[in-house]
């Protein structure tokens, strides 16, 4: 495996962790985000929208809007978005320079 496969796969991994989408509760628009913690959950969406949340609401919707909450609603980053884009932009596209670059020298090497 070449050097530039090997930082692919770390690329990849490190977007996997470290960004994900999320959907506007009040539009619905999706967004690309960076985490402030790792996590394995890539898509993040409100099961409750814009609602309050009713009294009889089911458990497994109240964990999923708390974690909606704090990756989204919380603030642990800045308030700089342009920052934010601009390191998930790094992440994705840095994952698919050197994994289509490694994969090519891959085959033309045959190794």
């Amino acid at each position: 495996m070449n050097k530039k496969l090997k930082i692919g796969i770390i690329f990849l991994i490190a977007t996997w962790l470290f960004t994900g989408i999320y959907a506007d509760d009040e539009f619905g628009e999706h967004s690309p985000f960076l985490k402030y913690r790792p996590s394995f959950q890539v898509y993040f969406k409100s099961p409750l929208g814009m609602q309050d949340m009713p009294a009889s609401y089911p458990a497994e919707l109240v964990v999923e809007e708390a974690i909606y909450d704090d990756f989204i609603n919380q603030k642990h980053w800045s308030d700089n978005d342009f920052l934010a884009t601009s390191a998930c932009a790094i992440l994705y596209l840095g994952t698919i320079y050197f994994l289509i670059s490694g994969t090519i020298t891959q085959f033309k090497h045959g190794k």
